[in-house]
């Protein structure tokens, strides 16, 4: 058995003189470290962005899917257009909105929530013309820097 103990204190113990890691050693693992760390941080600033914009986008359709169906529900081709709005129990038509506080079988809720996210101007014909981040008019995410007027993606 002498051996083996023998064998560990001289293999395991290191040898004379060696007492940690060199600097070039500390340097190269920091840098890596530091390699990997930024391409992280990059790849979720990219997630970030993308689900501001998907969250736009799906908006945009709940919303506009909800004018279809109010105006088809009240049997009309045009309604009030309204500038600038996220809250939805405006009166567009004959005292009815897309978000009603007392839904009933006559009048129903087209949106879930009285309010959006973002803040939407349609025309008279129901058709969604902008999309703003705030009232400010500040446009939405993924807009289109050359046009100023263009929130989200709008089909």
């Amino acid at each position: 058995m002498a051996g083996f103990y023998g064998w560990l204190n001289k293999n395991l113990r290191g040898r004379k003189g060696q007492q940690g890691f060199t600097l070039i050693e500390l340097l190269v693992v920091v840098t890596i470290l530091g390699i990997l760390a930024a391409i992280v941080t990059l790849s979720l600033v990219g997630l970030t962005t993308n689900s501001n914009v998907q969250a736009c986008n799906t908006e945009y359709k709940t919303v506009q899917a909800a004018l279809d169906a109010f105006m088809a529900a009240n049997n009309t081709d045009t309604i009030s257009p309204v500038g600038d709005k996220n809250d939805m129990s405006i009166a567009l038509y004959n005292g009815r909105a897309l978000y009603n506080t007392s839904p009933s079988g006559t009048n129903p809720n087209f949106t879930r929530n009285g309010t959006t996210q973002f803040y939407y101007s349609w025309d008279a014909n129901g058709k969604i013309t902008n999309i703003y981040s705030d009232g400010s008019k500040a446009p939405a995410p993924g807009a289109d820097p050359n046009n100023p007027n263009a929130g989200c993606h709008i089909t």
